[in-house]
């Protein structure tokens, strides 16, 4: 069974509210460590290592991962465009003030560089039961989108690929024992999502035509557009 493979983002944004050792290391994957860029530290400081950062950061209020896209770019998350993910972090009312801060990854040869970056404003609510509601049928419109459009006419191992991923699954491993299994399942169904999305946008091969493949472009790119808002509602932690 093909395991689906959540962006640093997804991960880090997971197992910050619930600092470990071990979820250090799930972030931090088999590469090098990971280093915080910050221009709200001490002046000559450099890149601090991100467990000590966390630490530094104070009282988490609310943290969530975002997946962007120029195709629905998000108020006051440019600086994610490039990278396509990031981290989003308020802490509570302590000192030297709330923040609020979105970290940017950076792939820096075997290590990751996150870049962060103020926000003036926290970014709105996620409703969990609404962006369930439209991850469900999301998912049925992709299946049926993909049937209709007969993408893998003539191409037997991309119908393979999107078998694998329509019944792909999360390594639990990756995954904080507190989260909740409805947020789990969230999380699953909207990675899920997005990989289909992502699998059948990537294989320009396999349009006939300018026509058909812009055709497919208007029928799954708001699906992948769900898919992110889903991702971003099930990693929502609130203190």
């Amino acid at each position: 069974m093909t395991p689906l493979d959540p962006p640093v983002s997804v991960l880090l944004a997971l197992w910050a509210p619930v600092p470990s050792s071990y979820g250090l290391t799930v972030v931090q994957g088999r590469g090098g460590p990971h280093a915080v860029g910050d221009a709200a530290s001490p002046a000559g400081t450099g890149p601090v290592p991100l467990g000590a950062w966390l630490t530094a950061l104070g009282r988490l209020q609310r943290c969530l991962a975002v997946l962007v896209s120029p195709a629905d770019p998000l108020p006051g998350l440019a600086a994610a465009l490039d990278a396509g993910q990031g981290v989003l972090l308020e802490t509570a009312g302590n000192a030297p003030g709330p923040r609020r801060v979105l970290l940017v990854p950076e792939e820096n040869g075997a290590s990751t560089l996150w870049h962060a970056h103020e926000l003036a404003s926290p970014a709105p609510p996620l409703d969990a039961g609404h962006a369930r509601r439209e991850i469900h049928a999301a998912t049925q419109e992709a299946i049926e989108a993909l049937t209709e459009l007969d993408l893998a006419r003539g191409r037997p191992e991309l119908a393979d690929e999107l078998t694998d991923l329509i019944t792909a699954n999360l390594d639990p491993r990756l995954l904080p024992p507190s989260l909740e299994p409805r947020h789990r399942t969230l999380l699953e169904r909207s990675l899920r999502l997005g990989a289909i999305c992502d699998l059948a946008l990537s294989d320009d091969g396999a349009a006939a035509s300018a026509a058909q493949a812009a055709n497919r472009a208007r029928v799954l790119r708001p699906l992948a557009a769900v898919a992110r808002r889903g991702v971003a509602a099930a990693t929502q932690w609130w203190a």
